[in-house]
């Protein structure tokens, strides 16, 4: 072929195939580029289609674990025992006809089943085993409720002898009449020799005459004056000890009020005789006691003394007299 033949068919081929090539290109361009964004757009939708679902998937797993590793507890509620042994826990049952119809505890849900499947017997010998076990629990609760009321308090500020009434504050001992609370004071008692004794030692030869010691205290009268027979009284101990104290109705003699005798038998036997009232002790903190007598107090003079081992009688005594209408006229007289 000829330059010129060549020159025109590069002319032509210019002029109407390199046009058609590049539109041909460019559409293939176009499709591959829409297929690529479809492609992209389903990943994606599959992509937050599976982190959508994996929560679900946890939250399946997490509830089928759960079961696993929850502590087996067994709930409170009734048993139905069946012959074959096994042993369904129900909150409570119902005997309908031939059938029971129960709340399942485990499912918490109403079920039914026959009720030639149980064993009665076995389930109201276990009812009554039950009612017994819940009872028994019942009084050792109570028990402890009990101990820790009457338990002794580890302060003793603020003690209430009744509503709104409180025992004053530092050592000694305190009567509550029903009103107020009153502080006792103390006096000192004398031990003295009795006279008339000694004379009857004198003239009887043979020793068998006791000596005897009197012990009494000053006044006729104290000077605390209570207006009921069942007081209480409340003892606070300055060391926190726990005091041996008892309660005594003295007899008035002339102008002194005697306590107690004590009668010596050949310089060894002791014999002491006095007029003792009842009254019983109750901690209620630590260092203070409460006294609540088993009787009631006549018109009279009485005192609260401590009886130290070893040693006897305490000589310094707490006083008081009981006053009230009625049975003091009647006293006096």
């Amino acid at each position: 072929m000829s330059v010129q033949g060549a020159a025109r068919v590069a002319r032509i081929w210019h002029t109407h195939f390199l046009p058609a090539i590049c539109a041909i290109a460019v559409c293939a361009l176009l499709t591959a580029s829409a297929q690529g964004l479809e492609i992209s757009g389903q990943q994606s939708s599959q992509s937050s289609q599976s982190a959508s679902s994996a929560p679900a998937n946890t939250g399946q797993q997490s509830q089928a674990s759960a079961p696993e590793s929850r502590v087996a507890h067994l709930p409170r509620g009734k048993k139905l025992i069946l012959k074959d042994g096994n042993v369904q826990l129900v909150r409570e049952y119902q005997v309908m006809d031939d059938r029971v119809r129960f709340y399942n505890t485990e499912r918490s849900q109403w079920e039914e089943m026959p009720a030639a499947l149980v064993d009665w017997d076995a389930t109201r010998q276990s009812e009554a085993e039950q009612k017994k076990t819940d009872a028994a629990l019942l009084s050792t609760v109570h028990k402890q409720e009990q101990a820790r009321r009457i338990m002794p308090l580890d302060v003793d500020a603020s003690l209430e002898a009744a509503p709104g009434v409180f025992i004053p504050p530092g050592e000694g001992l305190f009567v509550y009449d029903g009103k107020s609370v009153l502080r006792l004071t103390q006096a000192q008692a004398n031990n003295k020799l009795d006279k008339a004794k000694v004379v009857e030692q004198v003239l009887v030869p043979i020793p068998i005459v006791p000596s005897r010691r009197n012990l009494s205290i000053p006044r006729p009268h104290a000077e605390v004056r209570v207006h009921n027979e069942q007081p209480e009284f409340y003892m606070r101990t300055a060391d926190g000890r726990e005091p041996n104290m008892v309660l005594i109705r003295t007899k008035v003699h002339g102008d002194s009020r005697l306590i107690e005798n004590v009668d010596t038998y050949l310089q060894a036997i002791s014999k002491t005789n006095r007029k003792e009232v009842i009254a019983e002790r109750w901690q209620i903190a630590n260092g203070v006691y409460r006294y609540t007598l088993s009787q009631s107090l006549e018109p009279g003079e009485y005192v609260f003394t401590e009886i130290v081992k070893g040693e006897g009688t305490n000589l310094y005594v707490w006083d008081f007299g009981v006053d009230f209408e009625g049975k003091s006229s009647a006293a006096k007289k």
